[in-house]
This record gives structure tokens, sequence and C-alpha cells, in this order.
């Protein structure tokens, strides 16, 4: 496998070969969940997608490629063209948000294991009792009750908080704080949704804002921020219609969808009318495509 990456990496050098710097500078890490890439420019970031077929996020067998950018490439913001520029930015994230929704649907199953675990031997483990703390600290589920009524409380709430986040919607939500990638703060330090910490002074300082009293939260890589949205959304209480929106459709078995949860954002953002901005970025790009699709494996064997 290790050959098969070198390999790649000389074919993309060539591909770039009118820019020998951002050839070199290029990270590519092939692991079983997928390929990782760093430092990659816009050129040969669509070299890459062509060669792997990725050249539209609506795709006729619904699968899409496991490519995950580590930042925004350098130089996303000279795209003139904001269609090009738009469309280049959903396919960046429609892996990024597929993959953040089988690790919640992976940390769901073992909610569920718990909870048939309780129902079937009527107590937990010490393990699956810290387990079970854990997640109910993390997703912010609280009760004062004790012993198996308190289990019985946290698995109830912690199945209508942990599960899929329409794709769509957090790539709409993404657009419209991050302005389509190009925002300082997403250059600066990844922050897409310009999540903000109160009374610190470690993060990304405002621009242009007298207020001093927060930061802009900042991430290693545009996976860990959509990570962080993703928990927002499953753990802050004004999201709560979303939850209930959400377990309908699981009710009936039908696909979870960013328009029929769009409305539970409105407390989402101090942006103006949030809901129905989002909406829009939902419907005139046809979002709804990428929430009926799922990531497929990559191979360097063929390239």
């Amino acid at each position: 496998m290790r050959n098969n990456v070198v390999k790649y990496l000389v074919v993309a050098m060539c591909l770039c070969v009118a820019d020998v710097n951002a050839a070199d500078k290029l990270k590519m890490e092939l692991l079983p969940d997928g390929m990782y890439i760093g430092n990659v420019n816009t050129a040969l970031l669509q070299k890459i997608y062509e060669d792997f077929g990725y050249t539209d996020f609506v795709t006729n067998d619904r699968a899409i490629p496991s490519i995950f950018l580590e930042t925004m490439p350098d130089d996303f913001d000279k795209i003139k063209n904001k269609n090009i520029r738009n469309r280049l930015f959903i396919r960046i994230m429609a892996p990024l948000t597929l993959k953040v929704n089988e690790e919640i649907i992976l940390e769901r199953g073992k909610i569920i294991d718990l909870k048939k675990q309780l129902e079937e031997k009527g107590k937990l483990s010490k393990e699956q009792t810290k387990e079970l703390e854990a997640m109910a600290t993390k997703y912010d589920v609280f009760t004062r009750m004790k012993g198996r009524e308190r289990y019985d409380i946290l698995l109830k709430n912690l199945l209508l908080k942990v599960d899929q986040i329409a794709p769509a919607l957090l790539i709409a939500a993404a657009a419209a704080e991050s302005n389509w990638g190009t925002a300082d703060e997403v250059k600066q330090g990844n922050a897409l949704y310009k999540l903000k910490d109160w009374f610190t002074d470690k993060g990304i300082k405002p621009k242009g804002e007298d207020d001093d009293s927060y930061r802009i939260r900042e991430y290693p890589n545009l996976l860990e921020a959509i990570r962080d949205y993703a928990l927002k959304l499953n753990s802050d209480v004004n999201f709560q219609h979303m939850w209930v929106a959400r377990a309908q459709l699981r009710d009936h078995n039908q696909i979870l969808k960013g328009r029929t949860t769009v409305n539970g954002m409105v407390l989402g953002s101090p942006l103006e009318n949030y809901a129905g901005l989002l909406n829009y970025i939902l419907t005139f790009y046809d979002l709804v495509n990428i929430d009926e699709t799922h990531l497929k494996n990559v191979s360097l064997g063929e390239n």
C-alpha cells in the first residue's frame, strides 16, 4: 500500500509540474477508512477528484469517494467563478460530513447495545456504566436519579440526541458561516462554523469587533470542525426541535434530509433569517442528493 501511495504522489507531482512548490508540500496518506490529503491547491485537487471519478457531488451510484481534505486549498478563494468555487466546496465537504455521520451512527450503536444489555440483564458492568456516563457528559444529558431509573433516563435522552445530522444541513451551515470556505477564520484555524468560546484568549480574535470577550474556536483540520459542530447540534437544547423531527422520521423509516430539519436551526446562528438562508442554499444547489449518498472506499491500485 505504501508503494502505491508513493506512486500516486509521483503522478500528482507530474500533474502539478507548473507549480513545483505546491507538489512538494502535498501530503497524502491512505488509511483503512480513506485518503487524507493536506496542502493541496485547487488544480491538483481537481485532478485527484477526476482520477477517482468524483466530478460532481451528484453521482449515479450515490457513492462518494472517501477523500478527506485536512484544510481548504490555499488558493481556494482565488477561484473567480463563484458557481465553480461553491460546487467544489460542496465536493470537499460531502465526504467529511458523511464520515462524521458514520461516526455518530457507531456511537448510537453503542447506546443501543447498552440499552439492550440493561433490558436483558437488568444491570450494566462497571465499564459499561463508565461509558454511559461519559456519553451523557459529552451530550449534556443530566438527571439526579440513581440506579436503574438513572440509566433508563440517560439512555432515552441519548437515543434522542445521538443520531445522524443531514450532511446537506452541515454543508449549508458551513457555507453560510464561512462564506463558502473563503472566510479568514477558515484559513487561520479551519473555523467553518465560527463557534465561539467565551472569556478566553485562546482562539481566533474576531476582526472588526470591539467585543473582546470571546474567541472563535480553531481546529487542527476540517474534520474536527465538523465533528465539533455536529456535537453542538446534538447536545445544545436550542436544537431540540430538530431532534424531535429527526426521531419522527426515524420512526417512519424515512431518510433524514436537510430540508426536513432546517426549521430547527432558527437559533443556530446570529445571521439574519438563518433557517431561510440555509433552506435557500439547500434548494439552489439541490443538496438533498447528498443526503442519499454514502462513502465508498478508494484504492490506489489502478492509478
